[in-house]
């Protein structure tokens, strides 16, 4: 039988980073050993409980037998020592300059509008120290050994499958400092995960069958989490190691190379947002914001890998830690791996480990990673579909038997309870739940026969002749690109548009420029947005929206100034519409 080490080592992933990329996966066992221990009490208030040199994993699991860790957070960069000195990174250490794309220039005035609100929101809430990535990039160079780098991997035996789990732990995150990220925090830990068939099938290696891989992404979850092992959109080294292009900073995974439009949606006005969206696919379906990406953060996620290489066929081969019994700290420590900011949104707070979220909870991923992947009702291949399908149908077939013998003895109970009585009589009224249960049974019966003609047409060749993507509710894909003269238009048009809006409104409100300010700020928004659409291609959209919010602009003015109108009238309108019906219903008869 092969080993979980061996299964480990066949599968592993290779991790192609962008260029620019200052963090790299690194051992969790030298991070702890150069890094602070915090506990915060009943009030909030967080204490030193051991200094930098005092901790390595054996002590940090002594320390957690008690309290688990619950409201600790480890910390290589506040290691509570006042003679710290700010971080200066020597130029030759910097990883290179990424020349990034606009992301305010792939959404709409909307988004950048809300993003902008977004940044003020970090003054008012917590945030990451200054000088926090470039102690944790001193750090990792002197101290975590970035060029052996490391994963701790995982394998679970579940039913038909055989799962590989694969931990990275990087001792930073400066998606939003280094490359205008939505977040920002000392410490992440990511994933990748191989799904195996487990009912036999071997390869020629005697290895199981590869089916399926989930990298982990900000915005998916379920179905849209995989891919299966002959998706066009995954790579692999010697057809047996998937490639992770992953994000510059923020280092989740991706399957294609590119750079990707993160859309965060609002944490608040959800209904506003939803009725806005819905009205945008009405009236301009063919729009971008008709698709759900114009009221929502936007952010890029740059997955090029174009920068370093570690794992198969590169120069940098992966250091692996099995995660097992002889790992006790992975169940001791439930706390924070990094500063904790307290960050009410989450996005600058250190993560927990690979096995708990930060409440504490097991993570879903790590108690079953064949359901969290939506894999609990696909079968690894035809012939266990086959089986199963056969299982089900007899499954099936077995209960019809049992309702059609119910159903006939309760039809004749029925009767015979009904038999000599008086149709209006208190008897007779009484049998009325046991006829509704009768129906239910029946329809049952008629459900369940419908299922056993659909097993019977389909079979196991359905999933079998599927397409890659057919799984997918949505396919994450790279953004188009924009070159040229229209590029740098949008550009500049991202940077200016927002603060001129703002100005828009400020002279909407403002009470100085008198009676003519409105007209004035009328004219202003229409030629902002008119521009807009011009630039981004959806001039049309923009000018129905414009002339939709005119109509009902004044109509609104119309209803209050003139509001017995404006009851009146719907009133006569009702009444002419009742009678017509009336007089057509008569017509008929």
């Amino acid at each position: 039988m092969t080993t979980d080490r061996e299964l480990l080592r066949a599968f592993e992933p290779a991790v192609r980073f962008t260029r620019g990329e200052y963090f790299f996966p690194v051992s969790a066992a030298a991070y702890v050993e150069r890094a602070a221990l915090w506990r915060d009490d009943a009030s909030g208030e967080s204490s030193l409980e051991r200094a930098v040199g005092e901790l390595d994993l054996d002590v940090l699991t002594e320390l957690c037998h008690r309290t688990q860790g619950l409201s600790s957070s480890l910390s290589g960069v506040d290691t509570g020592s006042t003679r710290t000195r700010p971080a200066i990174v020597p130029p030759k250490d910097r990883p290179p300059a990424l020349r990034g794309s606009n992301r305010l220039a792939s959404v709409g005035v909307t988004a950048r509008t809300i993003d902008a609100l977004n940044r003020l929101s970090l003054l008012f809430r917590g945030s990451v120290p200054g000088g926090s990535a470039a102690r944790s990039l001193l750090l990792q160079r002197d101290h975590l050994a970035p060029e052996q780098p490391t994963y701790y991997g995982r394998v679970v035996r579940d039913g038909h499958w055989v799962v590989c789990q694969y931990w990275f732990f990087y001792c930073f995150n400066n998606w939003r400092s280094g490359f205008g990220g939505v977040n920002e925090h000392e410490g992440d830990w990511e994933q990748v995960t191989v799904y195996l068939d487990g009912s036999g099938a071997v390869d020629g290696d005697g290895l199981p069958e590869p089916r399926w891989v989930v990298f982990s992404a900000h915005d998916e979850t379920g179905d849209d989490l995989r891919r299966r092992w002959d998706d066009p959109d995954l790579s692999l080294v010697q057809h047996r190691h998937p490639v992770v292009f992953s994000g510059a900073g923020s280092h989740s995974g991706a399957y294609l190379a590119g750079d990707y439009l993160i859309t965060v949606p609002t944490p608040t006005l959800p209904a506003a947002v939803r009725w806005l969206r819905r009205g945008a696919r009405v009236f301009t379906p063919w729009s971008t914001t008709a698709q759900g990406g114009g009221l929502a953060i936007p952010y890029v996620d740059y997955a090029r890998g174009d920068g370093h290489a570690v794992g198969p066929g590169t120069s940098s081969a992966w250091e692996m830690v099995v995660l097992d019994e002889s790992q006790p700290w992975l169940w001791a420590y439930r706390g924070l791996w990094g500063h904790d900011t307290r960050d009410r949104l989450g996005g600058e707070r250190g993560p927990a480990g690979p096995r708990y979220e930060r409440d504490g909870t097991v993570r879903q991923s790590w108690a079953d990673p064949v359901g969290w992947a939506g894999l609990a009702k696909v079968a690894p291949n035809p012939a266990v579909e086959e089986a199963m399908i056969q299982a089900h149908r007899e499954q099936i077939q077995a209960r019809l038997h049992d309702l059609d013998e119910e159903s006939a003895r309760e039809r004749r109970s029925i009767g015979m309870a009904g038999a000599g009585l008086a149709p209006g009589s208190a008897e007779i009224r009484a049998l009325a739940s046991r006829e509704r249960q009768a129906l239910e049974r029946r329809m049952e019966q008629t459900a369940l026969r419908d299922e056993l003609r659909q097993l019977s047409v389909a079979g196991a060749t359905a999933r079998a002749s599927s397409g890659p993507h057919d799984h997918l509710a949505h396919r994450r894909l790279p953004m188009a690109e924009v070159s040229g003269v229209r590029a740098r238009l949008l550009s500049w048009w991202a940077i200016v548009s927002t603060p001129l809006l703002l100005c828009v409104v400020a002279l909407i409100v403002s009470p100085m420029w008198g009676f003519s300010a409105p007209w004035v700020a009328l004219i202003s928004a229409l030629a902002l947005m008119s521009v807009e659409g011009l630039l981004r291609g959806e001039f049309l959209a923009v000018l129905l929206r414009l002339l939709l919010l005119l109509v009902v602009g004044l109509i609104i003015y119309w209803s209050i100034e003139q509001w017995r109108y404006a009851v009146a009238v719907p009133l006569v309108v009702a009444a002419v519409v009742v009678l017509a019906a009336n007089l057509r219903e008569a017509w008929r008869h």
